[in-house]
């Protein structure tokens, strides 16, 4: 990690300890992060990778705080079901790509596809019938 920030030029403090997240316009606070802060500006630093799981962490508190599947129970759904991610996809009409950007928690599902998917995680026997009727088509 660095020693001097480079916005400012300052010295840079390493910590463990909470950090704020920005998710949607929302502050939400990771706990137990090792970081660096700048001492003069405040600007933080992360160790390479460390923001990735950062982001993750908050996205799914975020979703939990909202009602919202997080991208792990999705990819448990999905995986229970047998489903490829492009299966899955096909079966509650969703884009290409969009299945692995709800896992990954770079894209958030809508309030539909949410009760969609709890609704199949409660009613596998419900996926066999609709998966008959995207074969079909």
């Amino acid at each position: 990690m660095l020693s001097t920030c480079v916005e400012c030029g300052g010295p840079i403090e390493h910590m463990r300890g909470p950090v704020e997240w920005d998710v949607k316009g929302e502050s939400i606070t990771v706990p137990d992060v090792e970081h660096g802060m700048c001492e003069a500006c405040g600007e933080v630093y992360f160790a390479d990778g460390a923001s990735r799981s950062v982001h993750r962490w908050a996205v799914d508190a975020y979703k939990s705080k909202h009602g919202l599947l997080s991208g792990q129970e999705v990819r448990e759904i999905r995986t229970s079901l047998g489903l490829s991610q492009a299966k899955f996809e096909q079966l509650i009409g969703a884009g290409p790509k969009t299945v692995v950007r709800w896992e990954n928690g770079s894209v958030f599902q809508n309030r539909t596809a949410d009760t969609l998917m709890r609704v199949l995680r409660a009613h596998p026997d419900i996926a066999v019938e609709l998966m008959d009727g995207v074969e079909r088509v």
